[in-house]
């Protein structure tokens, strides 16, 4: 009887030790990059962990925000060229032109999937991102969506936002408006970022991101896209 208590105990014991070690892996962050597209606000306003209050009037007066809880469906393939810096807070950013930037979305339910290329010439190659189900909010041909990217660049924490902007309408030939803006919002205090609540707002010259037939097919848009590291998620700020 006793021994079988023992043998109770001892397994007890393992399996609670098991738990804390998958609960601490679980809890280990990864090299890579993680994304998510937070619930909108009270009557499909930004959600604040997207654009915080602090920062709103600032990244406004260069980049429409559209609220709302009736979007258009935004469905197809898209080029801003050329893509260019709208305004940035950077001091001294002498950087106008970036180069073309290739976007997709596609309708999902009452989300859109995104798909976008762009050419890294540090690289020497293009750099794609692939993500799903991003929240839209917006009102008749106005929309606004958008993802949040945490990640562990030099391993150390750092989050972000990017947010889409413009107008959807057959009749435009493409995205009216089109604008990017991307916001820096943690670092950890990394050397190697720009400072906390930087941002760069960029777009289409012309404002119009023109339809465009870029991809070989929408059934395969999503296969072979490998995972964007933390240090290409945050290489628009990084400063060394």
């Amino acid at each position: 009887m006793i021994f079988s208590a023992l043998v109770l105990v001892l397994a007890l014991s393992l399996s609670s030790c098991k738990k804390d070690k998958d609960k601490e892996e679980e809890e280990t962050p990864t090299p890579g990059s993680t994304w998510y597209s937070p619930t909108p606000g009270e009557n499909g306003t930004l959600p604040k962990k997207v654009l915080p209050a602090e920062l709103y009037d600032a990244v406004t007066e260069y980049f429409t925000v559209n609220t709302g809880e009736n979007p258009p469906a935004v469905d197809g393939e898209f080029v801003s060229s050329p893509h260019r810096l709208l305004h940035s807070t950077f001091v001294n950013d002498t950087t106008v032109y970036f180069n073309d930037r290739y976007i997709a979305f596609f309708k999902n339910g009452e989300y859109i999937d995104f798909y976008g290329k762009q050419w890294d010439d540090n690289e020497g190659d293009y750099y794609e991102e692939v993500y799903r189900k991003l929240n839209v909010i917006g009102t008749g041909e106005n929309f606004t969506c958008y993802y949040l990217t945490e990640g562990y660049p030099n391993g150390m924490f750092a989050r972000q936002s990017t947010i889409f902007s413009g107008k959807w309408n057959t009749n435009y030939g493409g995205l009216k408006d089109f604008q990017v803006a991307v916001v820096l919002l943690e670092t950890s205090g990394n050397p190697n970022l720009a400072p906390e609540n930087s941002f760069r707002v960029l777009g289409d010259e012309d404002g119009l991101a023109q339809d465009t037939a870029w991809l070989d097919g929408k059934s395969g848009m999503f296969g072979g896209i490998k995972e964007v590291s933390a240090e290409d998620a945050f290489r628009m700020f990084r400063i060394k």
